[in-house]
């Protein structure tokens, strides 16, 4: 089951998840770039690698917990349906 749910998230949603859809996320990721800009010319070039460091870091524990999600959510799915059927 996990193997049919890595397939399904990896060729079916993975890249519909960040897929950017509406005007506030497309702000967002804007201002986000204006910040990760401004943070970059303050710091060091030492400091900046070390930040840009920490942004991937981020960007993995993101990646991690909306796949964790998709596969709860799948789960909680699947025992809703059984829970109908067997009512």
């Amino acid at each position: 089951m996990n193997k049919t749910l890595e397939k399904l998230w990896r060729e079916c949603f993975a890249e519909e998840c960040a897929a950017i859809d509406s005007e506030e996320e497309k702000a967002i990721i804007k201002k986000a770039g204006e910040i990760h800009s401004a943070v970059n010319e303050a710091l060091t070039k030492e400091q900046s690698k070390v930040n840009e460091a920490y942004i991937e870091a981020l960007y993995k524990m993101q990646q991690i917990f909306v796949k964790k999600a998709f596969f709860k959510g799948y789960e909680l799915a699947i025992s809703m349906l059984f829970g109908a059927v067997s009512s």
